[in-house]
């Protein structure tokens, strides 16, 4: 099933602002340990939180498949490996998120039997969890920027930086270089969804020769 331009470019900023609000918001516990990050993720006051902004990365994790899907019809060639990436990295943001999202079901469903859990364990499991859902989905699509880059017909100021998007993608990692391939996401899901808008026009009927 063929995905529109316009499709594409709303699945790349699903992904591209969905991914952060939810990294950003959720709170889970990473970087730096500090024991009351951890208190306060597995309290009774961020729970419905920490489930719903768990969902909203899982979905925006999904974002990336009609991009991908529509993306590798447009290359000369590469356009298995651009797919194939794109589907590993929506699985990995789903896993991902819901194993960040899950620690806080956990203490939910669990109760007082669940207070017993060492505060390094919880931050552990989330850290983990924030490096599947955020840093393995952006290491899969930056190998995916990185095939665009090669392969697909951009301009070379976009092809510059689509690259240098996919070597921060492959970094994510690190976590600073998130911010850069996340702001590419975003730009590049505007002008995929511009030039499909623009190409959606209708075309004005030419006269007819007599």
């Amino acid at each position: 099933m063929s995905t529109s331009r316009r499709a594409a470019g709303l699945g790349l900023l699903v992904y591209g602002i969905g991914t952060p609000l939810a990294f950003t918001m959720i709170g889970s516990p990473g970087g730096t340990y500090r024991n009351e990050d951890v208190i306060a993720y597995v309290s009774s006051d961020s729970w419905a939180t920490s489930f719903a902004l768990a969902y909203l990365g899982a979905f925006a994790a999904l974002g990336v498949l009609p991009f991908a899907n529509r993306m590798r019809s447009e290359l000369r060639s590469g356009g298995d490996v651009l797919w194939g990436a794109a589907v590993a990295a929506a699985a990995a943001g789903v896993v991902g998120w819901f194993l960040v999202g899950g620690v806080a079901v956990a203490f939910a469903e669990g109760g007082p039997a669940l207070e017993a859990v060492p505060h390094p364990v919880v931050y552990m499991l989330t850290l983990t969890g924030n490096l599947v859902a955020v840093c393995a989905s952006a290491f899969l699509m930056g190998i995916a920027a990185l095939v665009l880059a090669a392969r697909a017909s951009l301009t070379m100021p976009l092809r510059v930086v689509t690259a240098v998007a996919g070597v921060c993608g492959l970094l994510a990692a690190f976590f600073f270089p998130l911010a850069v391939f996340w702001l590419w996401a975003i730009g590049f899901g505007v002008w995929v969804l511009a030039t499909g808008a623009r190409d959606a026009r209708p075309v004005a009927a030419q006269p007819q020769p007599v």
